[in-house]
């Protein structure tokens, strides 16, 4: 795979993977060290989940990252916390600028009752599948946050998933606060615009800041 401008990080890289489209990765990420997730034919969303790599019972909290920042919103500078209150990434860098938080993400159940079609590719399987080593199930998977995932709220209480802005080469990072264990699902969704309906490749690169 070619290599961008995304892949020049300020700093030592340690690790660094392809995931496939639809597919999935858990990686460990030391207190202090950065994970950039890198768009790499841009439209492509990745589904985020953070454990306490010492205790994943302690996981991430969309709802406790969006209550105490009061911001639906968040991007470069902003934290997001556990379920404990604890801070786990900080958003060190962001060339996109929109992602989401509502911590939903695909599903078996959802899917059928959207489309009505059983046994699709979902997030949360892949993310069960990213967490295995930790001894986790579907059951223990947190809601996500989602880099690069458009989602248009309108004035009359509906939303709208849309086409992501990302485009080839985007990339967000984020700086571990603590020791985690880090789960991504390379969405599979091809059944609404969440991924420009042609799920694709992305990038990922763990670093030590220079």
């Amino acid at each position: 795979m070619a290599s961008t401008s995304a892949d020049a990080v300020p700093g030592t890289a340690l690790r660094e993977h392809v995931i496939p489209p639809k597919e999935y990765l858990g990686l460990e990420l030391l207190k202090g060290q950065v994970l950039r997730i890198i768009d790499v034919e841009g439209k492509q969303v990745p589904d985020v989940v953070f454990f306490n790599l010492h205790d994943p019972k302690e996981k991430l909290s969309s709802n406790n990252s969006r209550l105490i920042q009061k911001r639906w919103l968040l991007t470069t500078g902003h934290v997001l916390y556990s379920d404990e209150g604890n801070e786990m990434v900080t958003i060190v860098a962001d060339t996109v600028g929109i992602h989401h938080a509502s911590g939903g993400c695909c599903n078996e159940g959802a899917n059928f009752r959207r489309y009505g079609v059983r046994g699709t590719r979902n997030c949360r399987e892949n993310l069960a599948l990213a967490a295995a080593p930790l001894g986790l199930t579907q059951k223990d998977i947190p809601g996500v946050f989602a880099p690069f995932m458009n989602v248009v709220q309108y004035p009359d209480g509906r939303y709208e998933i849309e086409e992501p802005t990302s485009k080839p080469g985007d990339y967000i990072d984020f700086r571990a606060e603590m020791d985690l264990f880090v789960a991504i699902s390379n969405c599979p969704q091809e059944r609404n615009p969440c991924n420009g309906f042609n799920p694709t490749p992305l990038k990922v690169i763990a670093y030590q800041p220079a």
